[in-house]
C-alpha cells in the first residue's frame, strides 16, 4: 500500500513538473533575455540569472503552499479555478504553437517600460515572463492533489530543480541561442505548446467533472 502511494505521489508530481516546465518554457525566454541584456554590457549576468531563478522558485513555492488559502479567502472553488486556469493555459498554448510570445506573460509595451538597471532579474524576467499567471495558477491547481508528505517533499524538490534549470539555461542563453538558432527555439516552443495544449484540455475536463454535480444539485 505504501509503495502504491509513493508511485501515485511520484506520478502526480511528474505531471505537475512537466506542465510547469512547459509553461515556464525557459528556452523560449532566451530571445527576450538576450534582448534585455545584449545592449547592457555592464549588467552582471550571473547576478541577474541568480535573482531570476530565485524569484521564480519563491513565486512558485508560495503559490503551491498558500494558493489554496487565497482561493478560500475569495470564496473560489478549486474546480472553478481549474477551469479558468485551463482556459488561460489553452490560450498560452495556442500562442506558443504559433511561435509567438504569449501576451498573458508580457507584452511589447511592458518590455519597453522596464528599467534595465533595476531588478531586471525579478521584473520582468521572473515575473511575469517566466513565473507568470500560468505558472501560478498551475501550482495552485495541482496542489489540491498533494495529500501526503511524499507529495509535498518531492514537489518542493522539483520546484527547486526547475529553478536550477532556469539558472543554467539563462546563464548559457547566448551559447544556446547560437546553437539552436531562431528556428530551433521556435520548434522547441511549439513542442512545449503542444504538450501544454493537451494538459490544458485535461484541466478543463477535470474541472467540469467536479463542478457538474454541484450544478445538477442546484437545478
Amino acid at each position: 500500500m505504501e509503495m502504491i502511494r509513493m508511485n501515485q505521489a511520484f506520478s502526480d508530481v511528474v505531471k505537475f513538473s512537466i506542465t510547469l516546465i512547459s509553461i515556464i518554457n525557459p528556452l523560449g525566454a532566451i530571445p527576450v533575455f538576450l534582448g534585455f541584456t545584449k545592449n547592457h554590457k555592464n549588467l552582471n549576468i550571473k547576478n541577474v540569472t541568480n535573482t531570476c531563478a530565485t524569484a521564480c522558485t519563491i513565486t512558485i513555492l508560495v503559490s503551491l503552499l498558500f494558493g489554496q488559502l487565497l482561493l478560500n479567502f475569495f470564496g473560489i472553488s478549486v474546480a472553478s479555478f481549474t477551469i479558468g486556469g485551463g482556459f488561460l493555459l489553452f490560450t498560452m498554448a495556442f500562442s506558443m504553437i504559433s511561435g509567438h510570445q504569449s501576451t498573458t506573460k508580457i507584452n511589447t509595451e511592458e518590455i519597453r517600460s522596464f528599467d534595465f538597471e533595476r531588478e531586471i532579474g525579478i521584473i520582468p524576467l521572473a515575473i511575469p515572463l517566466l513565473s507568470g499567471p500560468g505558472a501560478i495558477s498551475t501550482s495552485i491547481i495541482h496542489a489540491k492533489n498533494f495529500t501526503t508528505t511524499a507529495h509535498w517533499v518531492v514537489a518542493i524538490i522539483m520546484v527547486i530543480l526547475i529553478g536550477v534549470l532556469i539558472k543554467i539555461i539563462l546563464s548559457y542563453a547566448e551559447n544556446i541561442g547560437e546553437r539552436l538558432g531562431q528556428i530551433g527555439l521556435n520548434v522547441m516552443t511549439r513542442i512545449m505548446g503542444l504538450i501544454l495544449l493537451s494538459m490544458s484540455i485535461e484541466m478543463i475536463a477535470a474541472g467540469i467533472k467536479e463542478i457538474l454535480p454541484a450544478l445538477k444539485g442546484a437545478l
